[in-house]
Parts: structure tokens; C-alpha cells; sequence
């Protein structure tokens, strides 16, 4: 779950199409303060998955088809990006 609240821009360092999808590499700090593979970020309000992480650039995977329908189809390196992290769910704590 996100709240829709920009953590921090990031930066495209790199994108490498693929026949139906993309990888990116995006430049951040806070929202890989304590990531770990298959954690979700959202990039631009698109949920992704990290599936590396390398000093402060992690990369993920994006099909082709939310390239077409997101603003991320124009995420080329340079270009700021807004992140945030997934909010982890707690309990509530039970009435008593």
C-alpha cells in the first residue's frame, strides 16, 4: 500500500528496452535506506518491484504495456523521477 506522499525525486541513471519491456536504474537514497529484493517502490505513482541494488542505484523491470500507459514511457536517463516506499501494515491494537 502507498500513501501518495513523494519521499524523494530520483533520477533515471538508465534505460535498457527489451522486445516487451524495460529495465530501470534509478538514483536514490532514503527509499533505499532499508530495501530489500522484492520490496515495492512506486516510480511516479507505478508500483515496481527492486530487484537489485547497487550503491545508491537499484533497477527494476517494466513491461511494455505500463511503459504505454504510464508516464514512465518517458523515463530516459537524466530525468527526475518521484519516489516512495511501500507502507508496511500494522495491526490495529485490539480494544480492551
Amino acid at each position: 500500500m502507498f500513501t501518495g506522499i513523494v519521499e524523494e525525486v530520483g533520477t533515471v541513471v538508465l534505460r535498457e528496452d527489451q522486445p516487451d519491456s524495460a529495465v530501470l536504474r534509478i538514483r536514490a537514497a532514503t527509499v533505499l535506506e532499508d530495501v530489500t529484493l522484492g520490496d515495492s517502490i512506486a516510480v511516479n505513482g507505478v508500483c515496481l518491484t527492486v530487484t537489485a541494488v547497487d550503491g545508491d542505484v537499484w533497477s527494476t523491470d517494466v513491461m511494455a504495456e505500463t511503459l504505454s500507459r504510464s508516464s514512465l514511457g518517458a523515463a530516459v536517463a537524466g530525468r527526475p523521477v518521484n519516489l516512495e516506499r511501500a507502507v508496511t501494515p500494522t495491526p490495529a491494537s485490539a480494544a480492551t
